[in-house]
């Protein structure tokens, strides 16, 4: 079993749904929506005590807005608190029990912990979901829950429907191969740029990804492999700049 979590996905899901997910049954008081904002930007400072304060006056004045629990969940995270995080994530899908945005939260929540069967189950129900971009991130998720968990093939199938379906996937796939480099968690890396290559044309950024690894890997073939790439198809980007810097 593998070793590292798609935690940048998954505060990256919070702070988008919990702001803008879809709330059309869900009545929006002005106070409630100012109070959720707010504490979203306490949040993001890690002021804990402020958010904590303004996500339960907007509780207190939307008590069935789901995206509040959903909030919440992320602030008793951030806490380390697992357990109060699965209870306000259990909150949110009792106030919207077919809402693909919560069972996508809660299922990469469960996936952070290794619980991978039941993780799995929220995405199903998120794929089942009428949001349609909350269905195509839960292949996403999925995805990368599945590499986490150690099965490449069901990895790849799954980021793959996940890119044929949205190929602005290809960024945020990046940006997680990037994030694995940077913390030296990096054995999932090349799988995702090869699942990236599969679809999707090669950019200065996935060339330069693909430096970084094999710097880590002191693998001298490779760096001057991507980087001759680098330099015949993209001269006159940062990322060339920064390769005759040595900079990778």
């Amino acid at each position: 079993m593998r070793k590292g979590l798609p935690a940048g996905v998954l505060a990256k899901l919070v702070a988008l749904f919990v702001v803008s997910g879809c709330v059309s049954n869900t009545p929006q008081p002005g106070a409630a929506e100012v109070r959720l904002q707010l504490g979203m930007h306490y949040l993001a400072v890690e002021d804990y005590a402020a958010a904590q304060r303004n996500f339960l006056r907007a509780q207190a004045a939307a008590p069935r807005d789901y995206r509040v629990p959903l909030a919440l969940a992320r602030l008793a995270r951030l806490q380390g608190n697992s357990a109060a995080a699965t209870r306000q994530f259990l909150v949110a899908q009792r106030l919207a029990p077919k809402n693909g945005y919560v069972a996508n939260n809660y299922g990469a929540f469960l996936c952070a912990l290794g619980q991978y069967d039941e993780a799995h189950q929220q995405f199903k129900r998120a794929m089942d979901a009428q949001e349609g971009d909350a269905r195509i991130d839960a292949f996403e998720l999925s995805g990368y829950c599945y590499l986490q968990a150690g099965d490449d093939e069901s990895a790849r199938s799954a980021i793959l429907h996940a890119l044929d379906a949205d190929r602005g996937k290809g960024e945020s796939m990046l940006a997680e191969a990037e994030r694995l480099v940077e913390t030296h968690q990096s054995v999932n890396a090349p799988l995702l740029l090869e699942i990236y290559q599969q679809r999707l044309p090669e950019t200065a950024r996935s060339l330069a990804l693909h430096i970084r690894f094999a710097a880590q890997q002191e693998n001298a073939a490779d760096i001057t492999r991507y980087g001759d790439q680098l330099a015949r198809r993209f001269p006159q980007s940062i990322q060339y700049q920064r390769y005759l810097a040595n900079e990778y």
